[in-house]
């Protein structure tokens, strides 16, 4: 049986938290079957979950089972997906993978990407549930890997939480009534010369500092035409995006000096969940592009321990 493939895309390195599954204190035969619904989901001292179950147990299939269905969107074949994932041996309990203690993973829902199983569990589910997963072993590339167990939570792809009024002398955001993917229109007259931040939507997540990392989607438009050495651009032409689907959510640190000054400066302090409007000038960007304007919305914040 072929392993899931949404183990094999999401196990990247990655600074796992001290998190680990607890098999139970059992000595099972080697002909015991293994069953999905001797697995039990709990609780940690990180923000990943724990995984309670008797080590080397025969698991012969794929299994999956929903823990509980969100309340946000149902998913559709081939949208963007974010999952946050905890994995582990139900050989020893071996942690595989702990996206939780860290930033989730973006994915396509397409049976080829996530593995069949996982693929047609998702196709009945909404944004916000919880899945568990069980996958054989494997023997692919000739190497054996042991039965995994794997805690999937589906997150949204855009922001989620409560509207905030708009600022009418910023630029106006409509968003995508299927995907959320804002748009803007600029209103007339010089932009602002100082960075300009607010926010529209106000999540109820863990909030931005300096040292977080976050997942983020966004667009950045072009305040007026011009020209570099990159090319020319219409005033509100498009710079950059993360929401095409052959994109991905994009992935920060805050404090890094990663992303220009005005993303640094007016994230900062924003929760997980928001969609935050930024009027960016040059001296906060791109010297030679210009005034832009930022719409970011903040999927997944993670503030590693020491930071600030």
């Amino acid at each position: 049986m072929r392993r899931l493939a949404v183990l094999a895309l999401a196990l990247v390195p990655l600074a796992l938290g001290g998190c680990s599954a607890s098999p139970l204190s059992a000595e099972p035969s080697s002909s015991t079957g293994g069953d999905i619904a001797d697995i039990v989901i709990g609780g940690s001292d990180t923000l990943a979950p724990s995984l309670e179950f008797i080590p080397g147990l025969d698991y012969t299939t794929e299994q999956s089972e929903l823990v509980w269905d969100g309340d946000g969107e149902h998913l559709e074949d081939g949208q963007p997906l974010l999952l946050d994932i905890y994995g582990a041996s139900l050989d020893d309990g071996t942690t595989l993978i702990n996206t939780y203690d860290g930033l989730p993973r973006s994915f396509l829902l397409a049976p080829e990407v996530v593995g069949e199983e996982l693929y047609q569990r998702l196709l009945h589910v909404r944004v916000g549930a919880r899945l568990l997963v069980v996958a054989p072993p494997s023997s692919d590339a000739g190497t054996e890997e042991p039965p995994i167990a794997m805690v999937v939570d589906v997150l949204p792809d855009h922001a989620m939480g409560d509207e905030v009024a708009a600022n009418p002398d910023l630029p106006a955001v409509t968003l995508d009534e299927v995907t959320g993917e804002p748009s803007v229109e600029l209103p007339k007259g010089d932009p602002p010369a100082d960075l300009q931040v607010a926010t529209l939507i106000k999540g109820a997540g863990a909030q931005v500092k300096d040292g977080s990392y976050l997942t983020v989607n966004y667009t950045a438009w072009y305040w007026s035409k011009g020209k570099d050495e990159d090319g020319s651009w219409k005033r509100g032409d498009v710079l950059d995006s993360s929401w095409p689907v052959e994109a991905a959510p994009f992935e920060l640190q805050i404090g890094s000096g990663q992303v220009i000054r005005g993303l640094d400066e007016g994230l900062l302090d924003q929760t997980a969940g928001s969609q935050v409007l930024l009027v960016v000038p040059a001296s906060y960007g791109y010297a030679t592009k210009g005034t832009l304007v930022f719409v970011v919305d903040i999927l997944d914040v993670w503030n590693p321990e020491g930071s600030a």
